[in-house]
């Protein structure tokens, strides 16, 4: 089967194809990039671009994996709606994956307590929890306090683009690891094949039912009820 994954959650874009045979990984192409460009207007370049040095067309795709949330709002959008376009012309079945889901990827074969965190903002982080690579927690929001209550006495690997953050919030030394930069942060390759995963257990969706996933309301609509509330 072959798979295009895409990530624009947040600072890091990524697209890749990947080949997997019988769950095995084949083949693979993948285009990163990090350092703040516009997703809106490289996006599809990049896709372009990996399809291009993989040898094939957008006709040749069977399955479209996107990080649909949770990360930034504009960045959420862009991913969904550039797999929409992508999925209509051929009715493509699509993978809403989760973020959180595709960074535990990213560190799958090393044992113990994984947290895919988020910077959410104002010292807030979305996050997932996962023990020798089986989900632990839901997809979540919460504060430095509320997440390390479900951290106690274990020494957790953070990933994601908040895992730094996070860690930098302890009051003294930080009782975590933080992995290392080369699997911390979004591949679209892990996009890809947990799409792949989500394909195999039926959770594919149509284009049209392609929805971003959202843990807490727009910036934006979040300073309106603000404004609301103090008038």
């Amino acid at each position: 089967m072959l798979i295009l994954g895409v990530d624009s959650t947040a600072v890091t874009a990524s697209v890749a194809i990947a080949e997997v045979k019988d769950g095995e990984l084949i083949s693979h192409s993948v285009f990163t990039v990090k350092n703040k460009m516009t997703h809106s207007e490289n996006l599809m370049p990049m896709v372009d671009h990996v399809l291009q040095v993989y040898g094939k067309e957008v006709s040749d795709l069977e399955l479209l994996a996107v990080n649909a949330g949770p990360g930034s709002f504009t960045g959420v959008r862009i991913g969904v709606a550039t797999v929409k376009g992508l999925a209509f012309p051929k009715g493509l079945p699509c993978a809403p994956v989760s973020t959180l889901d595709s960074l535990a990827q990213n560190l799958k074969d090393i044992p113990g307590t994984v947290c895919a965190l988020m910077d959410a903002r104002r010292n807030q982080f979305y996050y997932a929890i996962y023990e020798n690579g089986n989900r632990l927690t839901p997809d979540s929001c919460g504060s430095l306090e509320e997440i390390s209550a479900q951290l106690a006495g274990k020494n957790a690997m953070l990933c994601g683009d908040g895992a730094a953050v996070f860690a930098s919030l302890f009051e003294g030394e930080c009782p975590h690891t933080v992995a290392n930069p080369v699997i911390r942060e979004q591949n679209a390759l892990s996009v890809a094949l947990c799409g792949y995963r989500m394909y195999t257990e039926g959770n594919a969706v149509s284009g049209k039912e392609l929805r971003p996933i959202y843990l807490r309301v727009p910036q934006a609509e979040r300073e309106r009820l603000e404004r609301l509330k103090g008038e």
